[in-house]
């Protein structure tokens, strides 16, 4: 017995021996291992390792887009919202490579185009940006001097037209603008979270990563004590770098958040979306901006007279940004009360905020601008040379310095006129209007559709009601808003005229003649 047990262990040991000599050395596995463990020690060595893990991501990324071309359209849209790209420049990632994350929307675009073979999406809005563009250009050459009108052009080119170009004809159907939503705003609750943990445990030399950047300026959050102590705060940036340009693109996200509230069946996906609120409105506050706050009034009160939500649920919205103000951002309520408009108008120029004296003195100074070039401007995004010339004896306040007019149209109209005015209002007119026909169209077939639509609008609304005190600066943000609502609109209309809506049988006949009904 003992010796048949031995026999089968040398036979089964003989079979394992002859198997693995069949099996081939993996040579080429080996080889290849090899060399990317040497790139990537080479790499690492040299450049950094934060530009390896950033490769390897890359190539992660890119293998999932091939597999699944929308995989790409989010990635893009999340790294454009969160400012992304500009972190890992900052944390020392070549520019090239940074900026090279955009260019993988030509994936789901060549997809679009030559796998399912769809064709181009141009929209009305498309049209108008391209006159636009003619505008600007016509503008620039009437000006004294066309050169300095060159880099906004090709700012408008490349994060407006072929951004807008892009997003529409990447964003095709209705499941992945809901994505798009969706990561949209996840990148706004990241940023803002980053940014309420760093506000609350006061950790202002930490800039997690580029996540939470800290401007140099300060601002009082109280009244001084009876030692003469003024008790002040760091304005935060978030990943922007820009206080009130994060407090401005974070108050947009509030009425997608509660469109997502209204528009989703899943409960859970709409306790999402509410507890979404709290780190948007939060990180808005921590800016310490009067225009953020603005933003958020013009939002709430839009609420109730496009008749989204109840009166009610508006009330209850006010009280929790209220709640998460002051709870949150104790110094905020003393920041926008610190506002006394009224001191300029009556002369009392001691008593009021040195920050409105040079408002309201670069608002003088480019209606003055806008009375001497009133049709095409002084040329695009140059009204900011001529505002220390024309700002001599105009105003609250002496302008020493170059300076943008922190108002949106006041400065579009000192730039490019009259005309070049109009052409952008229009842009976005039709934009709304658009949205609002969407809207009414599908309030009852697809409520769904029509609180998305309603809340594209209210989004649009808030960034305008914020550039009554910015310019138009960061413009990818802005153009980024009309390019997912313009892709909205598109596949909407798209929508209708495959399955137009039914209309009531009752309301046909009345409206109809007598004789054709026979």
């Amino acid at each position: 017995m003992m010796a048949t047990i031995d026999q089968q262990a040398i036979d089964q040991q003989a079979i394992y021996e002859t198997t693995r000599a069949d099996k081939p050395f993996p040579v080429a596995g080996v080889a290849l291992g090899i060399v990317a463990s040497a790139v990537i020690a080479v790499v690492g060595t040299y450049f950094g390792y934060l530009l390896v893990v950033a490769l390897v991501l890359l190539v992660i990324v890119l293998a999932a887009a091939f597999a699944r071309p929308e995989v790409a359209t989010l990635v893009v849209f999340f790294a454009l919202y969160s400012n992304l790209a500009v972190i890992l420049v900052r944390q020392g990632l070549p520019t090239g490579v940074a900026g090279g994350v955009f260019l993988l929307l030509g994936l789901p675009l060549l997809n679009n185009l030559f796998i399912k073979h769809r064709g181009l999406v141009i929209t009305p809005v498309f049209i108008v940006m391209i006159g636009y563009l003619g505008v600007l250009l016509f503008s620039a050459a009437m000006a004294e001097r066309p050169s300095p009108s060159y880099e906004r052009i090709t700012s408008y080119v490349l994060e407006g037209l072929l951004l807008y170009f892009l997003v529409i004809n990447t964003v095709r159907s209705n499941e992945l603008l809901r994505k798009a939503i969706w990561v949209v705003l996840l990148a706004g609750m990241a940023m803002g979270s980053v940014t309420l943990y760093q506000g609350l445990t006061e950790t202002y030399d930490n800039d997690f990563g580029g996540w939470a950047t800290v401007t140099q300026s300060q601002t009082s959050i109280g009244e001084e004590d009876f030692l003469g102590n003024q008790p002040m705060a760091p304005r935060l940036a978030g990943p922007i770098g820009e206080k009130n340009r994060y407090a401005q693109i974070m108050v947009v996200l509030l009425p997608l958040a509660i469109g997502r509230i209204w528009a989703e069946r899943s409960l859970k996906l709409r306790l999402l979306a509410a507890v979404m609120i709290v780190p948007i409105v939060g990180g808005a506050l921590l800016t310490f901006s009067r225009g953020a706050g603005f933003g958020l009034l013009v939002t709430l009160v839009a609420l109730i007279v496009v008749r989204m939500v109840s009166v009610r649920y508006v009330v209850l919205l006010a009280v929790t940004v209220g709640v998460v103000g002051v709870g949150l951002v104790p110094g905020y309520l003393y920041r926008i009360s610190n506002v006394n408009i009224s001191d300029i108008l009556a002369g009392n120029l001691e008593e009021s905020d040195t920050s409105v004296q040079g408002r309201m003195t670069q608002y003088l100074t480019a209606i003055v601008m806008i009375r001497d070039n009133p049709v095409f401007g002084v040329g695009p995004g140059q009204a900011s040379r001529y505002i220390t010339e024309y700002a001599r004896g105009i105003g609250y306040k002496v302008l020493d310095t170059n300076r943008r007019t922190h108002n949106m149209y006041l400065e579009e109209m000192a730039d490019t006129g009259l005309v070049g005015f109009s052409v952008l209002m229009g842009i976005i007119g039709l934009t709304l209007f658009q949205l609002a026909s969407m809207r009414a169209r599908f309030r009852l077939l697809r409520p769904d559709i029509s609180y998305t639509a309603a809340s594209l609008m209210l989004s649009i609304i808030a960034y305008l009601a914020t550039a009554v005190f910015l310019h138009l600066a960061y413009i990818r943000y802005f153009w980024f808003l009309l390019a997912l609502s313009g892709a909205a609109i598109a596949i909407w209309t798209a929508m209708i005229e495959v399955a137009p809506p039914r209309r009531n049988p009752l309301s046909q006949a009345i409206a109809e003649p007598a004789d054709t009904r026979a």
